[in-house]
């Protein structure tokens, strides 16, 4: 066996120890996770089959790019969103690895906080009560102005706007088009990618999540990471290590295909790095 291996199961028989003798398990989740679960927003392939024809006709690559892009019509951003919320917040069952991980914390103290909006970890189970999405979900629009912070669940308009797209695969009609019933403005998906993000709703949470690790500062907590990279470093990872070094009966484990660092020089408790296809069960 090499080195790498020989590190990797080392960390793995580590990482298992820790979490089979925390008191309270802490889950940070990103898109890494849902990568392993079938999401794959930066590959070509699995962007032209769910979304056949948007390559050629918008020039759109992959996911990520086609979530930010300027459609030309309120009639294109709509049929394009209906898609992406109806396959991959409702249509896409949950990933093998989140319902591992269900089975794995489900009778234990826990808590999510997570980055991804694609309902994932709700469809494996978990408890919304316990679950902390600061970036928003696929579930809700909100008014694009907004005028108000309350939030409009979608799964009955995502329907109504896909079977507009059975004979206009580009467009949804004009008529379909989601408004605020308060000012008319056009909704939105309630996800932080700009200043208008409605983020009231997630207040609450954020409390629950805040009280949940105050509690854990008195026990023997496992901080387990999975899939997190750079993208907003400031939400999990470095919360996440900064508990670590705050908290002398905390231990982070950090699995990452590509980026699993978990030097900390002023932590000298366990955090484990678990690259690669490493994961704990």
């Amino acid at each position: 066996m090499d080195s790498t291996n020989e590190y990797l199961d080392e960390n793995l028989r580590k990482a298992k120890s820790v979490l089979a003798h925390a008191d309270c398990v802490i889950v940070g989740a990103g898109a890494g996770l849902s990568a392993a679960a079938g999401l794959l927003y930066l590959d070509f392939n699995t962007f032209d089959t769910w979304f056949k024809g948007y390559a050629k006709r918008y020039g759109l690559a992959y996911i990520y790019e086609a979530a930010f892009y300027h459609f030309p019509t309120p009639e294109e951003y709509f049929a394009y969103w209906a898609r992406h919320i109806g396959t991959i917040r409702y249509n896409h069952p949950p990933g093998e690895v989140y319902r591992t991980l269900y089975n794995f914390l489900k009778d234990r103290q826990h808590f999510i906080i997570t980055t991804n909006v694609d309902g994932q970890f709700e469809k494996a189970g978990f408890d919304p009560d316990k679950l902390f999405t600061p970036q928003g979900d696929y579930a809700f629009f909100q008014c694009s102005k907004p005028c108000t912070n309350e939030l409009f669940h979608n799964k009955e308009i995502i329907t109504a706007l896909l079977s507009d797209l059975e004979t206009s695969p580009f467009a949804v009609k004009s008529e379909h088009i989601p408004r605020c019933p308060y000012c008319k403005s056009l909704l939105e998906p309630n996800i932080r990618k700009a200043y208008n993000f409605v983020e009231e709703p997630c207040v609450k949470m954020k409390r629950s999540y805040m009280e949940f690790l105050e509690v854990c500062s008195r026990k023997k907590t496992a901080l387990l990471e999975l899939g997190v990279g750079y993208n907003t470093p400031t939400t999990i990872r470095f919360p996440f290590e900064q508990f670590v070094i705050q908290n002398r009966n905390a231990s982070l484990i950090r699995v990452n295909m590509n980026d699993g660092q978990t030097t900390l020089p002023l932590a000298d408790n366990y955090t484990l790095s678990l690259n690669g296809e490493g994961m704990v069960s």
